[in-house]
């Protein structure tokens, strides 16, 4: 496709610098006020990044398809299942994983849930000093709760960070970005090649319902096996760095944080502005099945799209004081964790653990405070941090 073929701006931005990287909203915001779809020269694929744009086109599988996206490769770390299927085979393999996250089902895990949170805040508060929001609250907690569900051994739990950092650099371009955490997530593929097979994870859990599935033949064991990969890639780094940008957004905005110790109804409210504030996932991608109009903009069949769910977090357009951070705001309706048909599958299970951590804080800690540099990680897709120093201060 020839960018002169459609009468749309073009633009030579690359997403996938480290520079773009380590300041997403100010350069993927960018591209709101360009156009409603930007075509990037460099790769063919074209961006949307308004908050109206990115609602329409994400439950829109009629002319927009899940089947194909900017950089797809279906023999990637990234499965080919239900992120990149539409009905009948999406509506298929999303049964299968939806009646294990059931809200019945949800409900039985709240409780392990919250102990396991305050048991981490109380360990963090014995410690005492600068502990690391990434690595000591965000990692911890969800490394140990998720594959508790998942059914996995405890041992090697560790390779999920190593393999999700991997999975989410696999929606970008063979750069050395990329080549350099395919490097690094070796050992934790071939831990994950193990971990998928029926015999390694416990029957009761989230991945052997999976296998159950398969026993009564509504789906192959291949596609148990993709389902509990899929799981694996996206059910730790987007909720990890969702839970970690919390402490990051609560240890520079105290005020927000007294307002949520004050009032702790503000709990979940709280956590859906983390979301749209600084999304954990940085976008997603379609394609146009044919040629299709998006906002007066003539997109070519076949168009490779990124979806921009960060900057659609923090559109003018769409949000009052779209950059501050603000518990109070009505924020139902943003769309950080997705929505349609693919939204994130597990976004009740992140939500529930998101909870569980800041109602523990709230109860026990007076004040989260920066104790040093928040250093983002370099990913292209999942958007968070390596380290966040703070101190926490005790109730």
């Amino acid at each position: 496709m020839s960018a002169t073929t459609v009468d749309v701006p073009t633009s030579d931005y690359d997403p996938f610098t480290e520079e773009a990287i380590l300041d997403a909203h100010r350069y993927d915001g960018a591209l709101r006020d360009i156009a409603p779809a930007v075509y990037l020269e460099r790769y063919d694929v074209w961006a949307v990044a308004r908050f109206q744009d990115v609602h329409a086109i994400l439950p829109d599988h009629e002319h927009f398809t899940s089947t194909d996206r900017p950089f797809f490769d279906p023999k990637a770390i990234r499965p080919a299942i239900l992120l990149t299927e539409d009905p009948p085979e999406h509506t298929r393999t999303r049964t299968v994983i939806m009646r294990s996250l059931s809200a019945p089902a949800l409900r039985k895990m709240q409780e392990d849930f919250d102990r396991a949170a305050v048991e981490l805040v109380d360990r963090l508060l014995e410690r005492g000093g600068v502990v690391d929001g990434h690595l000591d609250i965000a990692s911890a907690y969800v490394l140990q709760v998720f594959p508790d569900i998942l059914g996995l051994s405890k041992e090697g739990r560790h390779h999920l960070l190593r393999f999700g950092d991997a999975a989410f650099n696999a929606f970008g371009p063979a750069n050395e970005i990329q080549r350099r955490g395919m490097e690094r997530a070796a050992d934790a593929i071939a831990w994950v090649d193990r971990s998928v097979k029926r015999d390694a994870v416990d029957p009761d859990g989230l991945g052997g319902q999976m296998f159950k599935a398969a026993d009564a033949g509504e789906i192959t064991e291949e596609e148990a096996e993709l389902l509990v990969r899929t799981l694996f890639a996206a059910g730790s780094d987007t909720t990890i760095y969702g839970i970690g940008s919390m402490v990051r957004a609560f240890s520079e905005h105290p005020g927000e944080y007294a307002k949520v110790r004050a009032e702790p109804k503000l709990v979940r409210n709280a956590f859906e502005e983390v979301l749209r504030f600084d999304s954990p996932s940085r976008f997603g991608g379609r394609a146009t099945k044919d040629v299709t109009e998006l906002d007066g903009v003539r997109l070519p069949a076949g168009a490779r799209i990124m979806v921009m769910f960060l900057a659609a977090g923090r559109d003018p357009r769409r949000w009052e004081n779209a950059d501050t951070f603000d518990v109070t705001r009505k924020v139902v309706g943003h769309i950080n964790l997705g929505y349609g048909i693919h939204a994130c599958a597990g976004q009740a299970l992140a939500r529930i653990e998101g909870q569980a951590i800041l109602n523990a804080l709230a109860a026990k800690v007076k004040a989260i405070e920066p104790a040093g540099e928040a250093e983002r990680a370099v990913n292209f897709q999942a958007h968070g941090h390596e380290h966040i120093p703070v101190r926490l201060i005790p109730a």
